[in-house]
């Protein structure tokens, strides 16, 4: 009878909360939102880095190669689900956070809450994410790490380094030494030469599309699942169900394939 009792105290502190809330909010939690996109730029003197560090952001990235090698170029497009009123204001609490001190650029952002958004969200556009297009000159070698992203780099002569859970990587045309590691992701590759290749995803696939002149010695392994060659003339050729070495070309480059639960492809181009 006593836990009864204070069930039914809880309840009605929990309804009397509620209702406080959403007096104080002027009822926001149920007028419409509209999506809002706003566009920010920064540039940055490419000679002062060496090294570019991508954390913790809210949306997906593109790298390109920059027109201008003495700049690297950050453009953010932002969208946020605003009222009718704050659709004629700039976006609040949103801050692209990045520190040029030292040799390294690091880019992340942070989606800062204001008085007014602290509430529960009934509303299906809730979610703030802002999108990443990056242009920078080769020989700065980039490293990304996030959660719930897409990665998409092209036509870029740098050092890579990816570690991801939850998404996908692109790389079309990418040379240098790449390393990816992913949980739950895809990783897919156009390629015509690289430094060096080591992929590796726990549960995806990988899919790797290789020029006529591609040079590696590879090293490809799959827990459960098969891997799957296609227009290639592999020499040196040690393979079973789960797992493929063999050479293309001069071996030139170490390319290393491992996932856990996924198919591996490689094809020719």
């Amino acid at each position: 009878m006593e836990n009864k009792k204070r069930l039914i105290v809880w309840v009605l502190l929990l309804a009397l909360t509620s209702v406080v809330l959403i007096s104080f909010q002027g009822c926001s939690l149920f007028k419409k939102k509209y999506e809002k996109t706003e566009s920010r730029e920064y540039k940055f003197k490419a000679s002062n880095f060496q090294k570019l560090i991508v954390e913790d952001l809210n949306g997906d990235v593109k790298i390109r190669k920059s027109d201008n090698d003495s700049l690297i170029t950050v453009k953010a497009e932002i969208t946020k689900y605003v009222t009718k009123k704050e659709l004629d204001e700039p976006l609040k609490g949103i801050n692209i956070d990045i520190d040029s001190t030292g040799n390294t650029l690091r880019l992340g952002d942070v989606l800062n809450k204001d008085r007014s958004d602290f509430h529960i969200q009934f509303n299906m556009h809730h979610s703030t994410q802002i999108n990443y297009v990056i242009y920078i000159p080769a020989e700065i070698s980039i490293e990304i790490e996030g959660t719930n992203n897409i990665v998409d780099m092209k036509d870029i002569n740098n050092d890579v380094k990816v570690d991801m859970t939850n998404g996908d990587i692109k790389l079309n045309n990418v040379y240098g030494m790449i390393n990816v590691e992913m949980t739950n992701g895809d990783i897919s590759a156009k390629l015509d030469s690289t430094k060096s290749l080591d992929f590796e995803t726990t549960n995806g696939n990988i899919k790797l599309v290789v020029g006529e002149n591609f040079s590696g010695v590879f090293d490809a392994k799959t827990t459960n699942g098969h891997i799957k060659r296609r227009n290639l003339n592999f020499g040196g050729i040690d393979e079973d169900k789960k797992e493929f070495r063999g050479t293309l070309g001069n071996g030139d480059a170490k390319v290393k394939l491992q996932t856990t639960n996924g198919e591996i492809k490689i094809n020719k181009d």
